[in-house]
């Protein structure tokens, strides 16, 4: 087992080439040697190459000390781009935020409860924020939650402009955290359109021309099946969302598609949120 993380082919591919190397300067003769360290020391100064009348013995180890140094300069550059590669597409984020919000739900602690889901809110956004490459003063993003006649009537204690009648049955409530950014008639109407795609994660670029407001480009996701809780991101500028952005995005808050199902959690963000907003 321990040998296994050698038998790649990096490793044996060098190994081969290093004995190879060496079988030629034992047979080779000295001018065709001579010919073979230079092109293999090309990048180097000739002070530090073996001329014609040094030993095979300086040969070959100038050209295995050579690819030695070409092997891990080749490795290292390798190692760079999947690193970055790696680091583009983050699977989640606000991980241990959520786990602290969940632990939180089943707690009695009013205050606790509060201060965790904002916080879990708050850095979902700055997140968020920094996919789009946007300042988060800047970001309009809104937290959709769905309420029913009875959640209304016991959680609404006067009239709020971030809540409004979906149908006879429920309520929506619109929330964004930047207080100077509250949503507008345009943002309730796109966000009503986007309950009614059947893909619980999509993206638009259509809206201007669709519903001829301020906003350009759109991204909405929300939970499986009824729906319970959804984000939306509403940008006035275009080209904001790339493939790349979107991708990010898409995996990031792909377990938001699944909270919305956590009826205690969401019936708690009503309760709370309202305490914040109203």
């Amino acid at each position: 087992m321990e040998l296994r993380k050698y038998l790649n082919v990096t490793y044996i591919s060098s190994v081969l080439g290093i004995v190879s190397f060496v079988i030629l300067a034992i047979t080779l003769s000295k001018e065709h040697l001579n010919q073979v360290t230079s092109i293999v020391l090309f990048p180097f100064s000739e002070r530090l190459q073996p001329g014609l009348i040094s030993s095979r013995f300086s040969h070959w180890f100038a050209i295995t000390c050579a690819l030695i140094l070409y092997i891990l300069l080749i490795k290292g550059i390798i190692a760079l781009f999947q690193t970055k590669k790696v680091s583009t597409y983050p699977e989640m984020i606000c991980q241990e935020e959520i786990a602290v919000m969940l632990d939180a739900v089943d707690s009695d602690d009013d205050v606790h409860i509060n201060e965790k889901m904002l916080a879990f809110m708050n850095q979902f956004d700055e997140s968020v924020a920094n996919i789009f490459q946007v300042d988060k003063s800047d970001l309009k993003s809104l937290w959709v939650l769905q309420m029913d006649q009875d959640e209304y009537i016991s959680s609404i204690k006067k009239e709020n402009d971030e809540i409004y009648q979906s149908n006879h049955k429920s309520y929506l409530m619109i929330v964004n955290l930047n207080e100077h950014l509250k949503p507008t008639e345009e943002d309730k109407r796109i966000i009503r359109w986007a309950l009614e795609q059947p893909n619980p994660q999509f993206w638009d670029d259509r809206i201007k021309h669709n519903f001829n407001g301020e906003n350009r480009e759109f991204v909405f996701v929300r939970n499986y099946g009824e729906f319970r809780l959804g984000y939306a991101l509403l940008f006035k500028q275009q080209h904001i969302i790339t493939q790349e952005r979107l991708e990010q995005f898409q995996a990031a808050s792909s377990y938001l598609m699944l909270l919305g199902k956590i009826d205690n959690l969401t019936k708690k963000m009503i309760k709370y949120i309202l305490e914040k907003v109203v």
